[in-house]
């Protein structure tokens, strides 16, 4: 799957502080003023700012999604910190086997966002702050649970309190089911519905989105230029089967098929369009984005076989 490229969605978006959030550093320093965690830091433009590491936002992303497939697709998504309960564990997967065996032998969200022997589809690139952002120091306690004392602390941490990170992130090869879940966690992100970082049990972490842009790419011509087809349809029927994008040759957790595998029309005035590399693509502004992402939903409800809304 990952040896051919056949389309891609990158959606740029801006990450927004409602309050104090903290994206503990790996390791504290020696010098005693400055707070016990610190907010993790980086190189960019010759100083070192604070940042949102691309990886930490995947795994929020990768949790929520996992969260909202338990919810309604029952069997959809395994435990992936659980060796005995993960699709490589309960399906004895080997980093020798043929790599469509691995794929159709593993879950939805293995298959987006990959397992210890599968490479994830999803990309996200590192926050990194617009402008100004504001940090303060602020101080906490443990409580014992039994004689409600002080456990430990007090202790420092560093928060932000306002500014904006701006980060993307790009799906390749993908299915319209896999942008239509993709698109509900983002969502709850945009509604302030998930936390970041560290804390989020102390009033920690809340968070919004603004978008940003949309660009979906194809490296071959559509089918139909106001519709999105998702990577089953590319493939046909007989590979999407091997992949395990449908029911047939034995699919572990086949979830979608070729036919379903489609978005609904493109909303008015959106359409694939070619470039002039010879590829096709859908630019759609931030104010759209949504329009789009409502159109892959039906495609996400077949796939996990709802038949009410999410």
């Amino acid at each position: 799957m990952h040896k051919r490229l056949l389309n891609e969605a990158t959606l740029d978006f801006t990450i927004v502080p409602e309050g104090p959030i903290l994206v503990k550093a790996g390791e504290t320093g020696a010098d005693p003023t400055r707070p016990d965690m610190e907010f993790v830091r980086t190189w960019k433009d010759g100083e070192q700012v604070v940042y949102l590491p691309g990886p930490s936002l995947k795994g929020v992303i990768r949790s929520h999604c996992e969260r909202i497939v338990r919810t309604v697709g029952e069997g959809r998504s395994c435990t992936p910190v659980v060796k005995e309960e993960s699709c490589v564990g309960k399906r004895e997967l080997k980093q020798e086997h043929d790599g469509k065996h691995v794929h159709s032998r593993s879950c939805f969200i293995c298959q987006m966002f990959g397992n210890t022997v599968l490479a994830g589809r999803v990309r996200t690139k590192d926050a990194y702050p617009i402008g100004e952002v504001r940090t303060e120091e602020r101080n906490g306690v443990a409580i014992d649970r039994v004689f409600g004392s002080v456990a430990v602390g007090p202790f420092q941490m560093e928060v932000v309190t306002s500014g904006e990170f701006e980060t993307a992130i790009t799906i390749r090869n993908f299915t319209i089911a896999q942008l239509g879940l993709l698109a509900l966690a983002l969502r709850d992100f945009k509604l302030g519905r998930v936390g970041v970082g560290f804390g989020k049990s102390r009033g920690l972490g809340h968070v919004t989105l603004e978008w940003g842009g949309l660009t979906v790419r194809y490296t071959r011509p559509p089918q139909d230029a106001r519709r999105l087809d998702g990577v089953a349809h590319l493939l046909g029927q007989r590979e999407a089967e091997e992949y395990g994008y449908t029911a047939g040759n034995g699919a572990a957790f086949g979830y979608t098929s070729v036919a379903r595998d489609t978005s609904n029309g493109l909303p008015s005035g959106l359409a694939l369009n070619e470039n002039d590399w010879g590829e096709w693509e859908l630019i759609v502004p931030g104010d759209r984005i949504e329009e789009v992402w409502k159109t892959c939903i039906p495609a996400w409800k077949a796939a996990i076989r709802l038949e009410g809304g999410v």
